[in-house]
């Protein structure tokens, strides 16, 4: 008796997501469904700062060879 509760229960558990699908497929197809939208037509893209984006890169570049450049503190000891 105690297994068939559990082998009914177990059955139970894995019905229950099968159950919620019967809904959504006795839904009837649409007959007028309007059509698909068109994708966006793409522009021409626009020019990057050329100028801005290396000046970046080089300040960025200066920040970390200076930090490397920095001595560290160590003693003797280390």
């Amino acid at each position: 008796m105690k297994h068939l509760l559990s082998a009914l229960l177990l059955a139970t558990v894995v019905a229950m997501p099968l159950a919620a699908t019967s809904v959504a497929l006795a839904q009837p197809p649409a007959t007028d469904a309007p059509a698909a939208p068109a994708p966006p037509t793409p522009g021409k893209p626009d020019e990057p700062p050329l100028v801005m984006n290396y000046f970046v890169m080089l300040i960025i570049l200066a920040v970390v060879i200076g930090a490397n450049l920095i001595p560290s503190k160590r003693g003797h000891q280390d």
